[in-house]
């Protein structure tokens, strides 16, 4: 392949200067372990406090490779009669990179014992970055890259976020609804004449989850989430089997319909600790990406602290005043 896909990429983004386009979230095979990273709706959905952190490289070995990290944390806060919680996400592809920090809350209303419902709100930012030194066009040489719209500079711009979202929970299911970029802000960077403005339509995504206990501490987990930015739509569908909370195997399969079949992903989820859990998977490209790239490796680590570790009973005296 002769032209590297941060080439392409950043052409993409400078076909139409003026005309708004949308984008699909971030792939990602690890969906049903971190809900709360897309959706505030799962803020605190788990009675105590949650952290993790989460690192995708995508298509390695191919120039330009998007990579993300994600920083996470959520708490339940019955004070607050439901969960607060933080995401700081870094984004990297080719040239181009952005970090957005959001914080959010989640209002948890419990139905009955076995069912609550939630609805959540994330509001941040997100910083963008173009660095013009990495940037290659058909005309360009050296410092000059021949295009009204594109500056050989580093250039830099901050738009706002907001996202808002509901979700299900029961004993044995989950699910839940979000629609991100409600405000549909617009990066701005300059070029030698025009200006490159990319705009960033909403993308609503759906998701549901269940565990069916087998057979004493064996259990299933099929998974589903559905994307789209009301263009094109990405449908993710996972089955994980695992025993207690210390091994899960399972699969991903990611992008299937009548026109494509995206990849298909093998997954591992181990405990090695109480409270710890460690997922590794690896996307097998079936595109036409697959003779270019050699995979995508994603893993994320997850620790959970119960509230229970906090909220001890006190110990109790007895006074003989009162025997």
């Amino acid at each position: 392949m002769s032209v590297s896909f941060k080439n392409i990429i950043l052409l993409v983004l400078c076909l139409d200067v003026y005309v708004s386009y949308a984008q699909i979230q971030p792939a990602t095979s690890h969906y049903m372990f971190n809900q709360q990273i897309t959706n505030p709706a799962f803020y605190g959905n788990k009675d105590g406090i949650s952290f993790g952190a989460n690192y995708r490289h995508q298509w390695a070995k191919l120039n330009g490779q998007p990579r993300t990290v994600n920083v996470f944390a959520d708490a339940n806060l019955a004070q607050a009669h439901g969960g607060i919680g933080v995401n700081i996400t870094n984004d990297i592809l080719g040239a181009f990179s952005n970090t957005s920090v959001n914080v959010g809350y989640a209002f948890i209303q419990n139905i009955n014992k076995k069912f609550k419902i939630a609805v959540g709100i994330n509001a941040g930012a997100t910083f963008s970055k173009l660095d013009g030194t990495k940037l290659i066009t058909p005309q360009g040489t050296g410092t000059d890259l021949n295009d009204d719209a594109l500056s050989n500079q580093i250039q830099k711009s901050i738009r706002p976020n907001l996202s808002v979202g509901i979700a299900f929970s029961h004993k044995f299911i989950e699910a839940g609804i979000v629609y991100t970029n409600l405000i549909n802000a617009k990066d701005k960077f300059k070029g030698e004449v025009t200006n490159l403005k990319p705009k960033y339509g909403g993308v609503l995504q759906t998701y549901a989850s269940s565990k069916i206990i087998i057979k004493d501490d064996f259990s299933v987990r099929p998974s589903l989430m559905l994307s789209t930015d009301f263009k094109e739509f990405q449908t993710d569908f996972s089955f994980m089997a695992g025993y207690k909370d210390y091994v899960a195997l399972g699969l991903n399969v990611r992008g299937y319909n009548k026109k494509s079949f995206e990849s298909l992903s093998p997954l591992i989820s181990i405990g090695p600790l109480k409270n710890i859990c460690i997922i590794y998977s690896y996307d097998v490209s079936l595109s036409k990406l697959n003779s270019v790239n050699k995979g995508s490796h994603e893993i994320t680590l997850n620790y959970f602290l119960p509230n229970s570790k906090f909220n001890k009973n006190p110990k109790i005296i007895n006074n003989p005043r009162f025997l």
